[in-house]
């Protein structure tokens, strides 16, 4: 009769041990994951991307990362963040000089997947979203329609660029790369005033780090559009994180993390073509809710 405490104690101490094993399990990523990133850049030397992965605290680890399409690049491994399960790490990926070389009308790399090298020493394709890096066309003209006046990027995902415009010219439209129907959603707006007319929000993202969005939507502008020289052209996007659970964005895919371009496409009265490009970045502010989230997926995986 006196064992009777210590087998219910041990009966105990046994059911919690197997519930937390459970929950640990439960919560642990099959292999180390990469984000799904859109990013879409000059294939220039200089220019670098970064990719984001998350792996479990114990167990195989990513010790390198290898771009097949990119043999000339760098590595470096930037920061950790740590949650309850796993670590969120960034790898800056720098392309060199040799890059350079590169023949402008060759057709754009187009990358979906990384090497990655574990812990283990084996290593394997990873899935990483779209990586689009274009060969740069020389301006043997030595001219420019436009002049970069300021930009900037709030940290409600909210941004612009602003230029003035050296030459009379006409707007003709805007090209971005990234997909309508992905999450999040991107709204491009565009505007054109003189310099008489201050750009407001450039000393509100000074004090608050704040930008409101200001011009007509893209979809609304009636393209051409002239605009004299000495004026003010800015592009400005806000990205909105509709969700994937609605109807119009159930097959959208959800971007971690998002660079790239927009352009708006300019030509001068002798018929002189330019762009005037505007920087977009993004990246996710996950929390442990979605950590969890993106486990389960991969936990759900065949």
């Amino acid at each position: 009769m006196k064992k009777s405490p210590l087998i219910a104690v041990f009966l105990l101490a046994l059911v919690s041990w197997i519930g937390n094993l459970w929950v640990y399990e439960k919560n642990q990523l099959p292999e180390p994951v990469f984000l799904s990133h859109f990013i879409d850049l000059p294939l220039e030397g200089g220019a670098s991307f970064k990719l984001s992965y998350l792996e479990n605290h114990r167990g195989l680890h990513i010790v390198y990362v290898e771009v097949p399409e990119l043999p000339y690049a760098s590595v470096n491994f930037l920061n950790k963040n740590r949650y309850a399960y796993q670590n969120y790490q960034s790898v800056l990926i720098s392309l060199e000089q040799q890059i350079q070389e590169t023949d402008p009308s060759a057709a754009p790399l187009h990358i979906k997947q990384a090497r990655a090298w574990l812990s283990d020493g084996s290593s394997r394709m990873l899935d990483i979203g779209d990586v689009t890096l274009t060969p740069q066309t020389k301006n043997t003209a030595d001219r420019s329609l436009f002049e970069f006046s300021s930009g900037g990027t709030s940290n409600q995902n909210v941004g612009y660029t602003l230029v003035t415009t050296k030459e009379d010219l006409i707007l003709t439209g805007v090209e971005s790369p990234y997909p309508d129907d992905s999450s999040p959603r991107m709204k491009l707006y565009l505007d054109a005033l003189s310099l008489e007319q201050e750009p407001g929000y450039r000393t509100s993202l000074q004090s608050g780090d704040r930008v409101e969005v200001e011009g007509l939507p893209v979809e609304e502008v009636s393209f051409p559009v002239a605009v004299k020289k000495g004026s003010y052209v800015r592009l400005s996007y806000r990205l909105e994180d509709t969700g994937t659970n609605t109807p119009e964005h159930k097959a959208a895919e959800k971007y971690n993390r998002i660079e790239g371009a927009v352009r708006v496409k300019a030509q001068a009265s002798d018929g002189f073509k330019d762009d005037m490009a505007g920087f977009i970045r993004y990246e996710s502010d996950l929390s442990a809710s979605d950590i969890r989230k993106i486990v389960q997926t991969r936990r759900e995986l065949p």
